[in-house]
Protein backbone atom coordinates (compact mmCIF):
# COMPACT_ATOMS: atom_id res chain seq x y z
CA UNK A 1 0.00 0.00 0.00
CA UNK A 2 1.46 3.03 -1.09
CA UNK A 3 2.39 5.55 1.35
CA UNK A 4 1.11 9.37 2.11
CA UNK A 5 2.53 11.56 3.86
CA UNK A 6 1.28 13.82 6.43
CA UNK A 7 1.83 16.92 4.48
CA UNK A 8 0.15 15.32 1.34
CA UNK A 9 -2.40 14.19 3.49
CA UNK A 10 -2.82 18.07 4.84
CA UNK A 11 -3.40 19.53 1.59
CA UNK A 12 -5.74 16.11 0.15
CA UNK A 13 -8.22 17.11 3.40
CA UNK A 14 -7.98 20.99 2.56
CA UNK A 15 -8.38 20.34 -1.01
CA UNK A 16 -11.82 18.13 -0.72
CA UNK A 17 -13.13 21.13 2.44
CA UNK A 18 -12.19 23.78 -0.03
CA UNK A 19 -14.74 21.53 -2.63
CA UNK A 20 -17.16 20.96 -0.41
CA UNK A 21 -17.38 24.33 0.34
CA UNK A 22 -17.38 25.87 -3.13
CA UNK A 23 -20.19 23.39 -3.48
CA UNK A 24 -22.17 25.12 -1.03
CA UNK A 25 -21.45 28.57 -2.20
CA UNK A 26 -22.95 27.21 -5.62
CA UNK A 27 -26.09 26.08 -3.58
CA UNK A 28 -26.74 28.82 -1.82
CA UNK A 29 -26.20 31.12 -4.94
CA UNK A 30 -29.33 29.15 -6.63
CA UNK A 31 -31.23 29.32 -3.47
CA UNK A 32 -31.28 32.51 -3.59
CA UNK A 33 -31.38 33.06 -7.38
CA UNK A 34 -34.76 30.86 -7.54
CA UNK A 35 -35.92 32.55 -4.35
CA UNK A 36 -36.18 36.14 -6.42
CA UNK A 37 -37.61 34.50 -9.27
CA UNK A 38 -40.37 32.96 -7.21
CA UNK A 39 -40.54 36.62 -6.11
CA UNK A 40 -40.52 36.16 -2.59
CA UNK A 41 -40.90 38.71 0.15
CA UNK A 42 -38.37 40.29 1.75
CA UNK A 43 -38.84 38.19 5.32
CA UNK A 44 -39.29 34.71 3.55
CA UNK A 45 -35.51 35.65 1.17
CA UNK A 46 -33.97 36.71 4.71
CA UNK A 47 -34.86 33.88 6.23
CA UNK A 48 -33.62 31.42 3.17
CA UNK A 49 -30.33 33.50 3.70
CA UNK A 50 -30.29 32.65 7.36
CA UNK A 51 -31.12 29.08 7.38
CA UNK A 52 -28.23 28.98 4.43
CA UNK A 53 -25.66 30.66 6.42
CA UNK A 54 -26.28 28.21 9.39
CA UNK A 55 -27.24 24.57 8.10
CA UNK A 56 -25.11 24.99 5.04
CA UNK A 57 -22.50 27.19 6.86
CA UNK A 58 -22.30 25.31 9.77
CA UNK A 59 -22.85 28.39 12.65
CA UNK A 60 -25.16 28.48 15.48
CA UNK A 61 -26.16 31.85 15.16
CA UNK A 62 -26.63 34.35 12.01
CA UNK A 63 -28.21 37.68 11.62
CA UNK A 64 -29.01 40.58 8.90
CA UNK A 65 -28.15 43.84 9.85
CA UNK A 66 -29.36 46.95 7.63
CA UNK A 67 -28.47 50.30 7.64
CA UNK A 68 -31.99 53.06 8.01
CA UNK A 69 -32.66 55.83 6.54
CA UNK A 70 -29.64 58.45 6.74
CA UNK A 71 -27.14 55.59 7.34
CA UNK A 72 -26.42 56.73 11.24
CA UNK A 73 -28.00 53.48 12.76
CA UNK A 74 -28.77 49.78 11.85
CA UNK A 75 -31.00 47.30 12.97
CA UNK A 76 -31.41 43.77 13.05
CA UNK A 77 -33.65 43.49 10.16
CA UNK A 78 -33.70 39.92 10.83
CA UNK A 79 -31.89 36.99 12.99
CA UNK A 80 -32.03 33.17 13.76
CA UNK A 81 -30.97 32.60 17.31
CA UNK A 82 -29.22 28.81 18.16
CA UNK A 83 -32.30 27.08 18.61
CA UNK A 84 -33.51 28.12 14.94
CA UNK A 85 -35.87 30.36 15.43
CA UNK A 86 -36.42 33.59 13.61
CA UNK A 87 -35.98 36.84 15.56
CA UNK A 88 -36.48 40.64 15.16
CA UNK A 89 -35.05 43.52 17.35
CA UNK A 90 -36.69 46.74 16.91
CA UNK A 91 -33.61 48.56 19.32
CA UNK A 92 -31.62 50.88 16.44
CA UNK A 93 -28.13 50.71 17.12
CA UNK A 94 -25.79 54.08 16.93
CA UNK A 95 -23.06 54.41 14.55
CA UNK A 96 -22.05 57.71 15.81
CA UNK A 97 -21.89 59.55 19.17
CA UNK A 98 -20.88 58.12 22.53
CA UNK A 99 -23.08 55.28 22.18
CA UNK A 100 -21.57 54.09 19.25
CA UNK A 101 -20.81 50.36 18.69
CA UNK A 102 -17.87 50.55 17.42
CA UNK A 103 -17.79 47.14 15.57
CA UNK A 104 -20.14 47.84 13.30
CA UNK A 105 -18.82 51.43 12.32
CA UNK A 106 -16.06 49.70 11.51
CA UNK A 107 -17.57 47.63 9.61
CA UNK A 108 -19.81 50.25 7.97
CA UNK A 109 -17.72 53.03 7.13
CA UNK A 110 -15.09 50.16 5.51
CA UNK A 111 -12.26 50.66 8.04
CA UNK A 112 -11.98 46.79 8.25
CA UNK A 113 -12.94 44.32 5.60
CA UNK A 114 -14.24 41.83 8.26
CA UNK A 115 -14.67 41.43 12.17
CA UNK A 116 -13.24 38.40 14.11
CA UNK A 117 -12.93 37.04 17.35
CA UNK A 118 -12.20 33.61 19.18
CA UNK A 119 -12.26 33.96 22.79
CA UNK A 120 -11.86 30.65 24.23
CA UNK A 121 -8.14 29.49 24.69
CA UNK A 122 -6.27 26.24 23.18
CA UNK A 123 -4.94 25.40 26.08
CA UNK A 124 -8.00 24.94 28.20
CA UNK A 125 -9.00 21.38 28.68
CA UNK A 126 -12.39 20.53 26.67
CA UNK A 127 -13.79 19.53 30.13
CA UNK A 128 -13.46 22.48 31.49
CA UNK A 129 -14.32 25.36 28.79
CA UNK A 130 -18.03 25.71 29.58
CA UNK A 131 -16.36 27.62 32.39
CA UNK A 132 -14.61 30.66 30.22
CA UNK A 133 -16.62 33.24 28.52
CA UNK A 134 -17.69 31.79 24.76
CA UNK A 135 -17.36 34.43 21.92
CA UNK A 136 -16.70 33.03 18.47
CA UNK A 137 -18.26 35.75 16.26
CA UNK A 138 -17.49 37.47 12.52
CA UNK A 139 -18.94 40.06 10.80
CA UNK A 140 -18.78 41.25 6.86
CA UNK A 141 -20.16 43.88 5.49
CA UNK A 142 -23.10 43.23 2.96
CA UNK A 143 -22.45 45.34 -0.25
CA UNK A 144 -24.84 46.55 -3.36
CA UNK A 145 -23.87 48.65 -6.67
CA UNK A 146 -20.01 50.05 -6.95
CA UNK A 147 -18.68 48.96 -3.12
CA UNK A 148 -21.90 50.46 -1.16
CA UNK A 149 -21.92 49.03 2.06
CA UNK A 150 -25.47 48.51 3.51
CA UNK A 151 -25.41 46.76 6.26
CA UNK A 152 -23.48 43.50 8.05
CA UNK A 153 -23.74 40.09 7.85
CA UNK A 154 -23.51 38.55 12.27
CA UNK A 155 -22.54 34.99 12.79
CA UNK A 156 -21.64 33.17 16.02
CA UNK A 157 -21.10 30.03 17.44
CA UNK A 158 -22.16 31.06 20.83
CA UNK A 159 -22.35 27.62 23.25
CA UNK A 160 -20.16 25.82 20.87
CA UNK A 161 -16.69 25.03 21.28
CA UNK A 162 -15.91 25.40 16.83
CA UNK A 163 -13.48 27.74 16.28
CA UNK A 164 -14.13 30.57 13.24
CA UNK A 165 -11.40 30.56 10.90
CA UNK A 166 -10.62 33.16 8.64
CA UNK A 167 -11.69 30.50 5.44
CA UNK A 168 -15.12 30.64 7.20
CA UNK A 169 -14.84 34.91 6.79
CA UNK A 170 -13.52 34.61 3.16
CA UNK A 171 -16.48 32.09 2.58
CA UNK A 172 -18.79 34.34 4.57
CA UNK A 173 -17.52 37.37 2.69
CA UNK A 174 -18.26 35.76 -0.83
CA UNK A 175 -22.10 34.60 0.41
CA UNK A 176 -22.65 38.41 1.37
CA UNK A 177 -22.10 39.72 -1.93
CA UNK A 178 -24.39 37.64 -2.93
CA UNK A 179 -26.63 39.18 -0.19
CA UNK A 180 -26.04 42.38 -1.12
CA UNK A 181 -27.06 42.01 -4.72
CA UNK A 182 -30.56 39.43 -3.94
CA UNK A 183 -31.54 42.69 -1.81
CA UNK A 184 -30.53 45.19 -4.34
CA UNK A 185 -32.71 42.72 -6.98
CA UNK A 186 -35.84 42.82 -4.51
CA UNK A 187 -35.40 46.36 -4.22
CA UNK A 188 -34.89 47.42 -8.00
CA UNK A 189 -37.80 44.82 -8.26
CA UNK A 190 -40.23 46.42 -5.33
CA UNK A 191 -39.39 50.07 -6.38
CA UNK A 192 -40.58 49.01 -9.99
CA UNK A 193 -44.13 47.65 -8.67
CA UNK A 194 -44.57 49.90 -6.90
CA UNK A 195 -44.08 52.58 -10.04
CA UNK A 196 -45.96 50.35 -12.30
CA UNK A 197 -48.80 50.81 -9.61
CA UNK A 198 -48.87 54.81 -8.15
CA UNK A 199 -50.06 57.41 -10.19
CA UNK A 200 -46.64 59.42 -10.88
CA UNK A 201 -48.36 62.90 -10.14
CA UNK A 202 -50.37 62.43 -7.33
CA UNK A 203 -49.00 59.49 -5.57
CA UNK A 204 -52.14 57.74 -5.27
CA UNK A 205 -52.47 53.67 -6.58
CA UNK A 206 -53.34 54.12 -10.53
CA UNK A 207 -55.91 52.67 -12.74
CA UNK A 208 -54.28 49.33 -13.10
CA UNK A 209 -54.31 48.88 -9.60
CA UNK A 210 -57.73 50.20 -8.75
CA UNK A 211 -58.87 47.23 -11.33
CA UNK A 212 -57.06 44.51 -9.41
CA UNK A 213 -58.19 45.25 -5.92
CA UNK A 214 -61.64 46.16 -6.84
CA UNK A 215 -61.83 42.56 -8.95
CA UNK A 216 -60.03 40.90 -6.03
CA UNK A 217 -62.74 42.88 -3.30
CA UNK A 218 -65.65 41.46 -5.23
CA UNK A 219 -64.17 38.15 -5.06
CA UNK A 220 -62.96 38.03 -1.06
CA UNK A 221 -66.88 39.43 -0.50
CA UNK A 222 -68.35 37.01 -2.75
CA UNK A 223 -66.22 34.27 -0.76
CA UNK A 224 -66.75 35.34 2.63
CA UNK A 225 -70.26 36.74 2.51
CA UNK A 226 -68.73 40.39 2.87
CA UNK A 227 -69.89 43.77 2.07
CA UNK A 228 -67.65 46.89 0.81
CA UNK A 229 -68.65 50.53 -0.79
CA UNK A 230 -67.10 52.25 -3.57
CA UNK A 231 -67.47 55.93 -4.09
CA UNK A 232 -65.95 57.72 -7.55
CA UNK A 233 -65.40 61.58 -6.60
CA UNK A 234 -64.78 64.15 -9.65
CA UNK A 235 -63.62 67.01 -9.34
CA UNK A 236 -65.88 69.87 -10.30
CA UNK A 237 -65.66 72.38 -12.40
CA UNK A 238 -62.10 71.39 -13.48
CA UNK A 239 -61.60 72.67 -16.97
CA UNK A 240 -61.92 75.77 -15.84
CA UNK A 241 -59.44 75.95 -13.19
CA UNK A 242 -56.73 75.30 -16.10
CA UNK A 243 -58.13 77.65 -17.99
CA UNK A 244 -57.85 80.36 -15.58
CA UNK A 245 -54.74 79.45 -13.44
CA UNK A 246 -53.06 77.08 -15.45
CA UNK A 247 -51.84 73.30 -15.90
CA UNK A 248 -49.65 73.71 -12.87
CA UNK A 249 -52.28 74.82 -10.64
CA UNK A 250 -54.62 71.89 -12.21
CA UNK A 251 -51.75 69.61 -11.37
CA UNK A 252 -51.14 71.12 -7.59
CA UNK A 253 -54.91 70.60 -7.13
CA UNK A 254 -54.92 66.81 -8.00
CA UNK A 255 -51.80 66.71 -5.76
CA UNK A 256 -54.00 68.43 -2.84
CA UNK A 257 -57.32 66.26 -3.48
CA UNK A 258 -55.57 63.10 -3.31
CA UNK A 259 -54.05 63.88 -0.15
CA UNK A 260 -57.29 65.18 1.39
CA UNK A 261 -59.37 62.28 0.09
CA UNK A 262 -56.58 59.72 2.00
CA UNK A 263 -56.07 61.87 4.88
CA UNK A 264 -59.74 61.47 5.03
CA UNK A 265 -60.33 57.65 4.95
CA UNK A 266 -59.25 54.70 6.58
CA UNK A 267 -55.52 52.83 6.59
CA UNK A 268 -57.21 49.93 4.99
CA UNK A 269 -59.20 51.89 2.22
CA UNK A 270 -58.03 52.33 -1.00
CA UNK A 271 -57.40 55.51 -3.23
CA UNK A 272 -56.75 55.70 -6.54
CA UNK A 273 -56.85 58.25 -9.45
CA UNK A 274 -58.98 56.51 -12.38
CA UNK A 275 -59.30 59.27 -14.86
CA UNK A 276 -58.25 63.26 -15.68
CA UNK A 277 -59.57 64.91 -12.24
CA UNK A 278 -61.37 61.51 -10.92
CA UNK A 279 -60.14 59.56 -7.73
CA UNK A 280 -61.71 56.29 -6.59
CA UNK A 281 -62.26 55.02 -3.13
CA UNK A 282 -62.98 51.24 -2.50
CA UNK A 283 -63.93 51.04 1.15
CA UNK A 284 -63.35 47.25 2.41
CA UNK A 285 -65.95 46.52 5.27
CA UNK A 286 -68.35 49.25 5.01
CA UNK A 287 -72.15 48.64 4.32
CA UNK A 288 -74.63 50.97 2.77
CA UNK A 289 -75.64 51.88 5.80
CA UNK A 290 -72.18 53.32 7.46
CA UNK A 291 -71.53 55.14 4.53
CA UNK A 292 -73.04 58.63 4.88
CA UNK A 293 -70.66 59.71 7.13
CA UNK A 294 -68.17 58.75 5.32
CA UNK A 295 -69.77 60.91 2.43
CA UNK A 296 -69.87 63.56 4.23
CA UNK A 297 -66.87 64.16 5.91
CA UNK A 298 -64.84 64.08 2.09
CA UNK A 299 -67.33 66.90 0.83
CA UNK A 300 -66.38 68.81 3.89
CA UNK A 301 -62.88 67.95 3.65
CA UNK A 302 -62.62 69.14 0.04
CA UNK A 303 -65.70 72.17 0.35
CA UNK A 304 -63.66 73.71 3.44
CA UNK A 305 -60.55 72.92 2.23
CA UNK A 306 -57.68 75.81 1.22
CA UNK A 307 -56.28 74.94 -2.27
CA UNK A 308 -52.60 74.97 -2.82
CA UNK A 309 -52.73 77.61 -5.44
CA UNK A 310 -52.06 81.28 -4.25
CA UNK A 311 -53.87 82.71 -6.88
CA UNK A 312 -57.24 80.93 -6.08
CA UNK A 313 -56.91 81.41 -2.21
CA UNK A 314 -56.88 85.64 -3.79
CA UNK A 315 -59.98 85.20 -5.53
CA UNK A 316 -61.41 83.34 -3.18
CA UNK A 317 -62.16 80.59 -5.66
CA UNK A 318 -61.91 76.79 -3.88
CA UNK A 319 -62.46 73.17 -4.79
CA UNK A 320 -65.37 70.71 -4.60
CA UNK A 321 -65.91 67.23 -5.56
CA UNK A 322 -69.04 65.41 -6.29
CA UNK A 323 -69.60 61.93 -5.10
CA UNK A 324 -70.95 58.60 -6.80
CA UNK A 325 -71.53 55.71 -4.81
CA UNK A 326 -72.57 52.12 -5.31
CA UNK A 327 -72.05 49.10 -2.77
CA UNK A 328 -72.14 45.63 -2.95
CA UNK A 329 -73.85 43.51 -0.04
CA UNK A 330 -74.00 39.92 -1.57
CA UNK A 331 -74.74 37.89 -5.21
CA UNK A 332 -72.74 37.73 -8.33
CA UNK A 333 -71.19 41.07 -9.57
CA UNK A 334 -68.87 42.08 -12.14
CA UNK A 335 -66.47 45.06 -11.36
CA UNK A 336 -67.48 46.56 -14.93
CA UNK A 337 -71.16 46.48 -13.00
CA UNK A 338 -70.11 48.24 -9.62
CA UNK A 339 -67.89 50.63 -11.50
CA UNK A 340 -71.10 51.60 -13.66
CA UNK A 341 -73.40 51.92 -11.16
CA UNK A 342 -70.71 53.95 -9.16
CA UNK A 343 -70.75 56.37 -12.13
CA UNK A 344 -74.40 56.51 -12.15
CA UNK A 345 -74.53 57.78 -9.04
CA UNK A 346 -71.54 60.44 -9.77
CA UNK A 347 -74.25 61.31 -12.74
CA UNK A 348 -76.91 62.60 -10.73
CA UNK A 349 -74.82 64.13 -8.26
CA UNK A 350 -73.35 66.55 -11.20
CA UNK A 351 -76.82 66.47 -12.81
CA UNK A 352 -78.36 68.01 -9.36
CA UNK A 353 -75.55 70.63 -9.00
CA UNK A 354 -72.28 69.14 -7.86
CA UNK A 355 -71.06 69.85 -4.36
CA UNK A 356 -72.92 66.43 -3.28
CA UNK A 357 -73.08 63.13 -3.65
CA UNK A 358 -75.31 60.94 -6.03
CA UNK A 359 -78.21 58.95 -5.17
CA UNK A 360 -76.65 55.45 -3.06
CA UNK A 361 -76.91 52.97 -5.19
CA UNK A 362 -76.93 48.88 -3.62
CA UNK A 363 -75.76 45.55 -6.51
CA UNK A 364 -77.28 42.73 -4.47
CA UNK A 365 -78.47 40.24 -7.64
CA UNK A 366 -79.35 36.90 -6.94
CA UNK A 367 -76.24 34.60 -7.01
Amino acid sequence: MAFISKTRLLKLEKSVKREKVLKQEILMFQQVVEALRRGLSQENLFKLILSSVTKGLGFKRCGIFLLEPGDRYIKLALGIDKKGRFEKNKDRLPLYGSQAHNFFKTIILGRKKYFLTNNIEKRVPKQHQYRVPVLNNAMVPIQVGKGRIIGALAVDNLSTYRFISRADVSMLTNYATQVGLAIQSLNTHTEMEKMATIDALTGAHNRRAFDETLSSEIKRCQRYRRSFTLILADADFFKSVNDTYGHDAGDAILKWLAKLLKDNVRTMDFVARVGGEEFAVLLPETPPDNISVVVRRLLKAVREGVPPVPAMVRDKRGITVSLGVASYRKGSVTAQQIYKLADESLYQAKHDGRNRAGRFLTVAPKG
